[in-house]
């Protein structure tokens, strides 16, 4: 039996060889030069990255939380079923963002980094914006039906592993996308 660690490798391995990485990055630099014409100055320009960071690490905690139980459950998304309920967390994410946006400020702030705030702000949502879209074609492709035998292996594991292993590839993949990204200029 492949340990858990392969399942999942396996399947974000086939997600990111079919991901067409240039265009990921154009989608990211859009949306950066979007928020920032959206922004009159700098210090609105920073508080429209944060709330844009907030909602793309909130949406990909409800994509989780969708997953956990079709984990637990043995059950392949459907995926219409996740759209109404991401709609919904989508709403719910709107409606506690002045409650959420001071609680991830003061994380940020907290940590120590080589970067000016924007620019932390900027590779934080770089990176936060790649782990959802990548958690949106993981959840996809687990409801796609022609996948099915690629996902059954995760229904072997503990829901709550299997949760984390996928974050924890998002994660990474994120990551490596935009330090490739970074290291071409």
């Amino acid at each position: 039996m492949e340990s858990l660690t392969q399942s999942v490798a396996t399947i974000y391995k086939k997600l990111v060889i079919h991901l067409d990485k240039d265009e990921l990055r154009e989608e990211v630099n859009n949306q950066l030069l979007q928020t920032m014409k959206n922004s009159a100055t700098e210090d609105e320009y920073t508080k429209n990255l944060l709330k844009a960071l907030v909602f793309h690490v909130e949406s990909t905690k409800a994509l989780h939380g969708i997953l956990q139980p079709l984990l637990l459950n043995a059950k392949y998304p459907n995926l219409d079923g996740v759209s109404q309920l991401m709609n919904r967390a989508h709403v719910r994410i709107q409606s506690d963002m002045e409650g959420l946006i001071p609680l991830y400020h003061e994380r940020i702030e907290s940590e120590e980094s080589d970067n000016d705030t924007v620019t932390q702000l900027e590779v934080y949502f770089t990176t936060t914006f790649t782990e959802l879209r990548l958690t949106y074609r993981f959840v996809d492709a687990f409801g796609t039906e022609s996948n099915k035998e690629l996902f059954q292996p995760l229904f072997d594991f503990p829901a709550e592993e299997v949760g984390e292993t996928i974050l924890k590839y998002a994660r990474t993949y994120a990551s490596l996308l935009f330090e490739k990204t970074l290291n071409q200029k």
